[in-house]
């Protein structure tokens, strides 16, 4: 009896264990050896040891561009997210029950539409013809068409991540005991002070988790960039398409796809070791 309650916790996780080796860690291990392969567009891939795309992608200019522009449109939008998303998430600290459901309505209205259909939409408004450049029109005013700049593809990207931060904010400000802003009040402090020392630290954890669910999201997305973007917009996910899908070259597009992974890998454990340390503690000090 004793055995078998021991053993009862391996057997619940069997299932979940199995599917994340599977889908998971077989395909990362299979893209990593592809990725030390070479290639040639005669032979296909060439099964030897080579480590030229990852010099490539470190070394080269030209990649090195990419991946910067990559990050830095990730970063911005998870900034952007979040400055969007919290006014939102602390509204809904302090609806009523009825104004809070329908809040989470509307926020949560946008995934039950594809993201190809939203960012068609989007190319609908900031394209030529679109909606803000009739509004500068009729204002006199030149220009207006957003269409295939950076501007455009983080409006469509914070559109389609502001529900995940939205949420990830509202659950760490739900968390906050209601007597400690309370209590900070009673002790003088004005609300702008309760705000920037208490609610804020306090809710740092959901807005960290956000903006990292924001950057993971950001840096891996294809259809926004692609669409919005234009083919001159090159970040790293739709160079990895272009590698895999159009050019054939796995073991770059590999590459590509593992130095993704290694970068959201190192924001990730960045995030944990700052949330778990407390370390962003020491800024309201």
């Amino acid at each position: 009896m004793e055995n078998r309650r021991s053993l009862a916790p391996f057997v619940l996780l069997l299932p979940a264990t199995l599917i994340f080796a599977i889908f998971f860690i077989w395909p990362l291990v299979t893209l990593t050896i592809i990725s030390f392969h070479d290639y040639g567009r005669m032979t296909g891939i060439v099964e030897t040891f080579t480590l030229k795309h990852y010099r490539n992608i470190l070394f080269d200019s030209f990649y090195l561009e990419i991946v910067w522009r990559s990050m830095r449109l990730s970063l911005v939008t998870s900034i952007v997210t979040v400055v969007v998303g919290y006014p939102v998430a602390l509204y809904l600290m302090v609806a009523t029950a009825r104004s809070r459901a329908l809040v989470i309505f509307f926020i949560l209205s946008p995934l039950m539409i594809s993201v190809i259909v939203r960012t068609f939409g989007w190319v609908m408004i900031l394209g030529p013809n679109g909606l803000f450049q009739s509004i500068a029109s009729a204002l006199g005013l030149s220009g207006g068409n957003f269409l295939h700049t950076e501007a455009a593809v983080i409006v469509g990207l914070v559109n389609v991540l502001l529900p995940f931060v939205v949420l990830s904010i509202a659950t760490s400000l739900q968390s906050v005991d209601p007597m400690i802003p309370l209590a900070a009040t009673s002790l003088g402090a004005s609300p702008c002070r309760v705000f920037a020392r208490v609610i804020v630290p306090l809710s740092l954890p959901g807005v960290l988790s956000g903006m990292l669910i924001a950057f993971s999201l950001a840096s891996s997305t294809f259809v926004t960039p692609a669409v919005l973007g234009g083919s001159q917009y090159r970040v790293l996910s739709t160079m990895l398409y272009q590698q895999s899908m159009v050019l054939q070259n796995w073991p770059f597009g590999a590459a590509i796809a593992l130095f993704l992974v290694a970068i959201v890998f190192l924001v990730v454990t960045i995030q944990f070791r700052v949330v778990e340390g407390g370390k962003y503690k020491v800024v309201f000090q």
